[in-house]
């Protein structure tokens, strides 16, 4: 069982302190396996490590102290965003006479479903009156599954049946919403096991004819360092505006730490649990004292 971040940080900061900026890539080197095994990318340590290099420039020794503000202060410095006002893109689309689209990204089994449905939640909570189109046409009960959690809250799904295209599944719920008086269409998208050209290209012509107002990648807070693969993949041919983190109830957080770092996106909230109604707002400050 890997350490507890916190202490590998603690032992990291030790022996730079120790020996000084000339011994940081061994060190890094040294504690590499153990971090990767607790849940952290290699791309990420790599950002961290260039930074403290940057920090130790021209200074012979520094504190342990010294060491973990400045890390926390560089990781904080690129996670602290503003997440997407859900409202002020909705009235705004309004004004031009359009119903906007939030679409929702990410592979089988993260709990994208789950996070859209919970997206509704909010948007139900704060007057809007949301519509669901189940565009993920690829994966068998993938439907069903949607519809089981929106029926939770009342929230009606537009379906086309597997097989059909995503695009006009998000384009007929955009008509309805139009006709009926909906305020937003939330779209699901298909996902897979992992990120291939078909996928890809499948998604990013979705992007290209519904024009989202919104792209949201939801991750598996359990993914420990893929997490940062799925968000290298998923951006590489659709762009990513915001990020939802599920299964942060049984940890997560460095997951929400290194998609927003990685990405330098925004975390539009984390999912605690599997009720629609378990989320909560992402606090950066509180997630890196946790771990750093």
């Amino acid at each position: 069982m890997p350490r507890e971040l916190k202490r590998i940080f603690s032992d990291l900061y030790s022996k730079i302190a120790s020996t000084g900026r000339k011994n940081i890539d061994k060190i890094f080197s040294e504690l590499e396996i153990e971090l990767v095994e607790s849940g952290l990318s290699v791309q990420f340590l790599d950002g961290i490590k260039e930074h403290i290099k940057r920090e130790l420039a021209g200074k012979d020794r520094v504190s342990e102290d010294f060491l973990r503000g400045k890390i926390k202060e560089h990781i904080l410095k690129k996670i602290k965003l503003e997440p997407p006002n859900l409202g002020f893109i909705i009235k705004k689309a309004k004004e031009e006479g359009r119903i906007p689209v939030f679409l929702f990204f990410g592979f089988n089994g993260v709990g994208k479903s789950l996070s859209l449905v919970k997206t509704a939640d909010i948007l139900i909570k704060n007057g809007f009156s949301p519509l669901i189109a189940a565009a993920d046409t690829f994966r068998s009960a993938a439907e069903e599954q949607l519809e089981g959690y929106a029926r939770m809250i009342r929230v009606q799904v537009v379906k086309g049946g597997r097989g059909a295209d995503p695009a006009a599944v998000i384009y007929d719920a955009v008509q309805k919403a139009s006709f009926k008086g909906f305020d937003v269409v939330l779209g699901d998208t298909s996902g897979r096991r992992a990120m291939d050209r078909n996928l890809g290209e499948e998604l990013r012509r979705i992007v290209r004819i519904t024009k989202p107002d919104l792209n949201i990648l939801v991750v598996d807070g359990l993914a420990g360092s893929d997490v940062v693969n799925q968000c290298i993949g998923f951006s590489q041919f659709v762009p990513i505006d915001t990020v939802i983190v599920s299964k942060v109830d049984a940890g997560g957080y460095a997951a929400a730490i290194q998609a927003s770092y990685i990405l330098e996106k925004p975390i539009l909230f984390l999912g605690t649990g599997t009720s629609v109604k378990d989320y909560v707002k992402f606090d950066p400050e509180k997630a890196i004292d946790e771990m750093f």
